[in-house]
Order: structure tokens, then sequence, then C-alpha cells
């Protein structure tokens, strides 16, 4: 009982922290939201909140010369998922951006399904299918500035060995409606190398990048990647085994019990370094999600 209210105690300190953190990151400039890396992991019945935030310096801003420049300040995300079946999984999230010169607002909604094809247990390989539907929020912008809505497919992969998790996001876009302005598909990206030096911590080298349209893709300075480190915590939930999978080389996955979903609760927090013009100097991102 004591072990059950210290860990509901630490648990709320924990999602304070997280409350705190995204109002500070609300307060301030850049940000990426899309500074996600999807698992392929599917729970029944599992509810998961999450947060996601960023903060840019050295903000490009878009002119005719640099057009895909990321003008973001900053950019949050809140996500609400549920596991409807061991296999099946749907989410709504919403969108809050500040570009560049501008104010806080509401930019986005999306609803977003996820399938479940290969379940990892521990070491070995996990696969998922994610799809989804953005619906572009364009109040009191201009004709020039409005964006268009959104169709995104792709899989999701997990490769793990011992405390290593490779986790890999390709995305495909294809922009729909009155402001659609694209010839080809379009493409996103991001991939996770995390190694879980105990039960609770665990340190990474995170990627992203964006290619508006591959069929008018330009040079690779012209276009959307930043990569850095990331440090990851959590706390409650399955802490038999480290995320990458399992620590003895036999493997323990098989060994687990099934059952209701318990309180967890997880964080990262990373920097983001631009490797193009289009892509803000240095980004400060931050992630918080309570799953129970």
């Amino acid at each position: 009982m004591l072990q059950r209210k210290l860990e509901h105690l630490a648990c709320t300190v924990a999602v304070s922290a997280i409350a705190a953190a995204g109002l500070t990151l609300a307060g301030t400039k850049p940000v990426l939201a899309e500074f996600e890396i999807q698992e392929a992991g599917i729970e029944k019945g599992e509810v998961e909140l999450e947060y996601r935030g960023a903060y840019h310096w050295g903000v490009p801003r878009a002119t005719d010369e640099n057009e895909n420049a990321n003008d973001l300040v900053q950019s949050n995300e809140i996500e609400l998922q549920m596991g409807i079946s061991d296999w099946w999984m749907i989410s709504v999230t919403s969108g809050f951006d500040k570009p560049l010169g501008g104010d806080l607002q509401a930019t986005a909604v999306e609803v977003e399904t996820q399938f479940g094809l290969v379940k990892r247990e521990g070491s070995g390989l996990g696969l998922a299918f994610q799809m989804g539907y953005e619906k572009a929020i364009n109040n009191h912008k201009h004709l020039d500035d409005a964006e268009a809505n959104q169709f995104g497919f792709g899989p999701i992969v997990e490769l793990a060995t011992g405390k290593f998790l490779l986790t890999l996001n390709p995305l495909f876009t294809r922009q729909l409606g009155t402001y659609a302005n694209q010839e080809g598909l379009g493409f996103e990206y991001g991939w996770r190398g995390e190694y879980d030096f105990t039960k609770r911590w665990g340190v990474g080298v995170e990627m992203f990048g964006e290619i508006e349209d591959l069929a008018n893709a330009g040079s690779f300075n012209d276009q959307v990647h930043s990569i850095g480190p990331t440090l990851f915590y959590n706390l409650g939930g399955n802490n038999d085994e480290a995320k990458g999978g399992d620590d003895d080389e036999g493997g323990g996955g098989d060994t687990k019990v099934s059952g209701p979903a318990e309180m967890a609760l997880s964080m990262n927090v990373g920097l983001q370094f631009g490797l193009t013009d289009a892509t803000s100097d240095t980004a400060l991102k931050f992630q918080g999600s309570l799953s129970f």
C-alpha cells in the first residue's frame, strides 16, 4: 500500500512537471511538435494523454529563395489516444503554433489510427501501420499563408536487441482541399536509436526531416532536417525490463503476464541541431505522456 501511495505521489509530481514544462514552452519561442517518434506497441484498453512541444533558436524566415524554411518559433501538440484492441489504436491531436512575428494560435486537428501487424515481445521486430487526416485551421490567415489539409500514411518499424531499440517512422503525405499545392507526395521521417542503461533511464539519438513535395524536392539544403541527442525517463508501468528488450540474451519477453494497463509516466527532453538553411539552428524538444 505504501509503495502504491509513493508511486501515485511520484506520478502526481511528474504530471505537474509536465504541465509546468508545457506552460514554459508555450510562453517562449519555437518548436516543431512533429518531433515525435511513434511506437509500434498497442495495448487494449490503454488510454494515453501526451504533450509535445519545442522551442527554436535561429529561426529562418520564409522567403522566395527559402520558401520551405521552418519559420515557426514555437509549436505544441496535445494528443489523446486509446487502444481499442491489441492491434488497433485511435488518437486525436490538437496543434498550436507560434510563427515568426505572430501569436500563438490553434493550427490543426488530426485524427489518426494505427494497426499492429507484428507485436514485439522483448528483443526482435515490431511492425505497425499508421494513417491519419489533419484538418488545418486557417482563421484570419491571408490566402498566401493558408495551410492545406493533409492525409498521411506509413509503417512504424521497431528493431530491438538487449537494451537497444531502433525505431523508424517514414511517413508519406498528400495535401488535400482548396489550398493544396503539391504535384507528388510529401515525405516526412523520424528515427530514434535508444539505449536504456537502467529500467527507467535511457539516452538516444533522434533525427527528423521533411520534404514537402517529392516531385519538386530541390536540394538537401532547401529541405528541413535536424539531428540531436535525447534523454528518456520512464516511471511506473512494467518496470521488469528495459524498453529495448531483455537484459538477458535468452529473452524473457514471453513470461510477461497480460492484464489491465498500469499507470505509467514517460518523459524525454532533447536538442535538435539544424542541418540545412531551411531548418532552425537549434531546437529544445520536450515530450511527456501519462498512460493508464
